[in-house]
């Protein structure tokens, strides 16, 4: 049985059972198709599988975003962006 995901803001929902079994094609669409699975157990019990790289990403950003004045840095800087506030420039290489 081969495991497909849909990409999208929500996770697929996977019994423990089913993800076990198909454990090598859930890593292989996590790191090739940047997907999101939840695995569930019967008990309710669950467990998100999500790639390295995405992890790591993601506590880079909590790190970065745990300092007030890295998080201040970064918001305005989102900021500029999405309000057109910055100047292109050109470098010599």
């Amino acid at each position: 049985m081969t495991i497909y995901c849909h990409k999208g803001y929500s996770l697929e929902s996977i019994l423990y059972t089913n993800a076990r079994n198909n454990l090598r094609d859930i890593i292989n669409q996590v790191n090739d198709n940047a997907c999101e699975y939840l695995i569930t157990t019967k008990d309710k019990k669950s467990a998100v599988i999500i790639s390295k790289d995405e992890y790591d990403s993601l506590n880079e950003t909590l790190y970065l975003l745990t300092s007030k004045n890295n998080r201040e840095r970064l918001l305005d800087s989102i900021d500029e962006i999405e309000n057109a506030k910055f100047l292109n420039k050109d470098i010599d290489v």
